[in-house]
């Protein structure tokens, strides 16, 4: 069937053949192997003279369409998100563009789109008066791939408590994360941009996000969900709590102790839900877990 076809190809799309009775002498070196690469110097077996396809596949490299090209890793993270992830933090990083290039390449792609075919009359703030929350945000919106990148950040932690004893990634590490992270805001960053034309595409973002969640770690269809949303809601918390720390540290004097004080209990109540959130996660997690190896 066709779906199962498809199935086995969002596992596993990569197949390496080698024909070990051909020979092949190296254009660079003059070394004589079997192989799909020259042993001493690197050079791979299907280089020769130059032709017009090494013209195009030197026009295409510049735009990331050569070696580990950038459209078809943007194609793998449309169609298997979580496999894809899941093939670059095991090591698998020769078939994926990076993917940190990738989200800022994406971001100056989608602002262009944005300038050209949007709307441009956009309203601009005064420096004056404006908050630190609000520059953020309005250095996000200015610098998308940065500012998705330092937002999408916040699920780092949360993701890492709540799945970290996942069935797929038994190890799965805090520097993991960030690139888990990388990926799902490029992702992000082109729904976001297409929802300019058209805004139901928004509802794209948490529908990939268990997508991606569900192959990378495995951990079902109800276990995904109540994992995923915990960890958005831990995430929130995480927001909360830095959006009244920045507010604190910049804003001027206006009310003495009892506003401070207001706020460090603000912080305190974030910070306390946000950990009872990702305790109670895992250990339900962690309970899970054993009542399966029980089975």
């Amino acid at each position: 069937m066709k779906y199962w076809r498809f199935r086995a190809w969002q596992e596993n799309p990569f197949r390496y053949a080698m024909n070990e009775e051909e020979s092949h002498r190296c254009c660079n070196c003059n070394r004589e192997y079997v192989g799909n690469f020259c042993p001493q110097c690197g050079q791979k077996a299907t280089l020769g003279a130059v032709n017009w396809s090494s013209v195009r596949e030197s026009v295409m490299e510049i735009w990331g369409v050569g070696t580990r090209s950038m459209t078809y890793t943007l194609w793998q993270l449309l169609w298997r998100p979580g496999y894809l992830i899941r093939d670059y933090i095991s090591g698998k990083r020769q078939v994926s563009f990076p993917p940190v290039k990738m989200l800022l390449i994406v971001a100056i792609v989608c602002a262009l789109i944005t300038n050209l075919l949007g709307d441009s009359s956009e309203e601009t703030h005064s420096a004056e008066g404006m908050d630190a929350v609000v520059a953020f945000f309005d250095w996000a919106e200015r610098n998308q791939g940065w500012g998705f990148l330092i937002i999408y950040s916040t699920m780092i932690l949360p993701t890492w408590v709540l799945f970290h004893h996942s069935p797929r990634c038994t190890a799965h590490k805090l520097p993991q994360g960030f690139f888990i992270q990388v990926f799902l805001s490029t992702l992000a960053l082109i729904f976001v941009t297409l929802a300019d034309f058209f805004v139901p595409i928004l509802i794209l973002i948490p529908i990939y996000y268990y997508i991606a969640y569900y192959q990378l770690f495995g951990c079902g269809l109800w276990g995904t969900l109540w994992r995923m949303v915990l960890c958005m809601v831990a995430a929130a918390f995480i927001v909360l709590m830095i959006v009244y720390v920045i507010v604190d540290m910049t804003e001027k004097q206006t009310g003495g102790h009892p506003a401070w004080l207001v706020k460090s209990i603000a912080v305190a109540v974030f910070g306390i839900c946000c950990t009872a959130i990702l305790a109670v996660g895992y250990a339900i997690g962690r309970w899970s877990q054993r009542r399966n190896n029980n089975k």
